[in-house]
């Protein structure tokens, strides 16, 4: 977790580094630490570098080259792939989601020795949770996107409508794979409850979108935040 958390801080850190001057336009993310002046984009470089090394060696000497590998491809689909196509295209969150949902992966690859179905029905939970979560936070901030010249899908989205339908196909999407784990005994039946119970409110936030987009998006947007490690923690205190 200290290794895959040092990675993950070289690709933030980096994703700053790179992206300063447009965040500096957004009203969401101004007051971060470049943008500030607090430190210098290169200066920011060096940290990330350094950071990354440290966790990319500390992976390879305790648990080998695959698992080093992989936790690499999150750092280069981060910032080589997911970071440029930011302007690019609103196909970045598609990019975007395999570098988020990639440290489950590698953590269980670690832990097993093997990437296994189980290993992939983690990937597939957080890879799916991010569109609907990502779509609300392209609606919130679109004026903040559309400010800095980011390609977010809520740039074509004028009336928040293809948002909302995408939201709402994405958090029935989760309903099933989220329950996975338990038809496939890695969790008990706690997790099966808590988890039917945390997706049932969290659909019901999803529906509330369609009653009305402005007043529940980000009551929405708080559920996907919370409803993530709500099931990860469950599926750690009830693993079989």
């Amino acid at each position: 977790m200290i290794a895959l958390g040092l990675v993950g801080a070289a690709s933030n850190i980096m994703n700053q580094a790179m992206e300063h001057k447009l965040d500096k336009m957004m009203d969401r993310t101004s007051e971060r630490p470049i943008p500030m002046g607090h430190i210098r984009a290169g200066e920011a470089k060096v940290v990330s570098i350094v950071l990354l090394v440290l966790g990319l060696i500390y992976l390879q000497v305790a648990f080998g080259l695959w698992v080093m590998s992989l936790a690499f491809a999150t750092f280069f689909s981060y910032v080589a792939l997911y970071t440029p196509m930011k302007t690019k295209t609103s196909l970045n969150t598609v990019i975007g989601a395999f570098p988020g949902a990639l440290p489950a992966l590698t953590g269980w690859v670690a832990y097993r020795g093997e990437i296994g179905f189980q290993g992939f029905v983690l990937f597939a939970i957080i890879f799916l949770w991010q569109f609907p979560h990502f779509f609300s936070i392209a609606w919130i901030y679109k004026e903040d996107y559309k400010r800095a010249g980011y390609k977010m899908i809520s740039l074509y989205d004028e009336t928040g409508k293809q948002a909302v339908a995408l939201i709402v196909v994405g958090t029935l999407g989760l309903f099933p794979l989220a329950l996975l784990p338990y038809y496939i005994h890695h969790t008990g039946m706690i997790y099966f409850v808590g988890t039917f119970v945390a997706n049932s409110l969290f659909l019901m936030t999803a529906f509330l979108l369609i009653k009305d987009r402005k007043k529940y998006m980000k009551m929405y947007f708080y559920a996907s935040i919370t409803w993530l490690p709500f099931v990860f923690i469950l599926m750690m205190l009830d693993r079989v």
